[in-house]
């Protein structure tokens, strides 16, 4: 399993007791979807690790207590503090037309509302600030607030995305 073929479903936060329970904080918007968990990967070193998941227990809102297959002990759980926990794309909950997973822009046709079809999508970086879709015009990588005012509509149907360019922002890029 690679990286492109997973999500992150959130992290191990520390211990919980003497028996090998891990705390996980999960980052996701319904975790309500993830209440039976069979297996996850842990990124541990950079590398995706399969973990069997023997017990999980609901703990708070957006934590749950897990028991990995063969961590028994305190010490065998303290090594995996820190880690992020992941699972297949195939696990994420099936979305409405009118919603999307960053990872499904990748590939879509970017569609000014002026331009016409300007560049293809090459990725979703998250700043402090706000989400910028990433996209190839003309060999130039443009970044472009994901913003209501200019991200008019995605259809996943067409694998398009309508938008609503900023005056000059291709410029800014390609000068």
């Amino acid at each position: 399993m690679t990286f492109d073929e997973v999500f992150e479903l959130g992290y191990l936060e520390r211990v919980h007791g003497i028996n090998g329970e891990l705390l996980m904080v999960m980052d996701v918007d319904k975790p309500s979807d993830y209440s039976k968990l069979g297996s996850v990967f842990l990124e541990i070193k950079g590398k995706l690790i399969p973990f069997l998941v023997q017990k999980q227990k609901a703990f708070k809102a957006t934590q749950v207590l897990l028991k990995f297959e063969d961590i028994d002990d305190e010490e065998g759980a303290a090594d995996l503090v820190g880690a992020t926990v992941h699972l297949p794309l195939k696990a994420l909950p099936n979305l409405p037309d009118d919603k999307y997973y960053f990872h499904e822009l990748v590939g879509m046709q970017v569609i000014d509302e002026e331009l016409g079809a300007v560049g293809e999508v090459t990725g979703v970086l998250e700043t402090p600030q706000q989400f910028l879709l990433q996209f190839d015009h003309q060999g130039h990588e443009v970044l472009c607030p994901m913003h209501d005012d200019i991200l008019v509509k995605v259809e996943k149907s067409t694998r398009s995305i309508h938008v609503r360019l900023p005056g000059g922002l291709l410029d800014v890029y390609t000068s």
